[in-house]
């Protein structure tokens, strides 16, 4: 049973990155072409495919705490604490700032033209910080997850 959860974990993880920070990537690199049409088709697109992304993190979760468990991780062991809080800082981040973002990118290129609303969209430092933030709340759990620093 340990080795079929932590395959389904490992399997879950690349799934959830891909739709998330993959999809990220691309969108990053397609909104600074400037090409409205571009930008619109692409975020539409990833945009189902994303929140399947965020709902398949949560699934990771979940299935990592049956392993940990299985395993007989002591549950509040300091480096699963730590990979909580980044994981919640992880979700609020997905959650709370890339979804809405990628909503609003949908709807100010839907007519086609550049807009000032969408220029701003497309240089808020806020996305882009979080997705540092994202990016380094990913590394410090997969840290946390292979060392298991306690």
């Amino acid at each position: 049973m340990l080795h079929i959860l932590l395959a389904a974990h490992l399997v879950l993880f690349a799934f959830s990155l891909a739709f998330t920070a993959g999809l990220g990537i691309l969108q990053s690199r397609v909104a600074r072409s400037g090409d409205v049409q571009k930008i619109h088709d692409l975020f539409s697109a990833c945009r189902p495919l994303s929140m399947t992304g965020g709902i398949g993190w949560l699934v990771t979760a979940a299935v990592g705490l049956g392993l940990a468990q299985t395993a007989g991780y002591d549950l509040t062991a300091s480096w699963l604490i730590w990979s909580y809080g980044l994981f919640a800082l992880f979700l609020a981040v997905g959650f709370g700032i890339h979804a809405p973002y990628q909503a609003k990118v949908i709807a100010a290129s839907a007519g086609g033209v550049m807009t000032p609303q969408l220029q701003h969209l497309l240089k808020a430092p806020l996305e882009r910080a979080a997705g540092a933030a994202s990016a380094v709340a990913v590394i410090g759990i997969v840290w946390l997850m292979t060392s298991r620093m306690g």
